[in-house]
């Protein structure tokens, strides 16, 4: 059963406060309009579990997230792995480690998230991303390893 897009958010300049959309597009950078958008970085756009921020009782958008994910075990993909990510196909790149930022919000959180905080992804072929759309594991095996041999 695929994810879904519950929550998207863009941080438009370092130190401002995410903001909520209803769609974007992800583009070879990133994610439109975020401060970390940048090309081939591995790092261009975060995914993080909905459960993982219910169990937490943080608010989506609270630890700098860019999609919230639910239905998915975010944690769970390894890095390589292909996702269709509404319009966009995205790669995982590597795990995002907690950083003091979340001790901020509440004390104790850092140790809390440790192993759960989210993977990012880097944007393969860009597309638009809207809340509401799945999140779909893709097989990247080739055709003809499909095929009766």
């Amino acid at each position: 059963m695929p994810g879904i897009v519950r929550a998207l958010f863009v941080k438009p300049e370092k130190g401002a406060t995410l903001i909520p959309l209803a769609s974007v597009d992800a583009t070879p950078t990133g994610f439109g309009g975020d401060y970390h958008s940048r090309r081939m970085a591995r790092r261009q756009i975060l995914l993080i579990s909905g459960n993982v921020l219910k169990e937490l009782a943080v608010d989506p958008g609270a630890i700098d997230e860019n999609v919230v994910v639910d239905d998915l075990d975010v944690m769970s993909l390894t890095e390589g792995q292909q996702l269709r990510l509404g319009d966009a196909l995205v790669a995982v790149t590597t795990p995002c480690e907690p950083c003091d930022h979340t001790n901020r919000i509440r004390h104790g959180l850092k140790e809390a998230l440790k192993g759960r905080r989210g993977m990012f992804v880097r944007v393969v072929a860009p597309g638009a991303v809207r809340v509401g759309d799945p999140v779909v594991l893709v097989d990247q095996e080739s055709p003809a390893e499909h095929s009766p041999g």
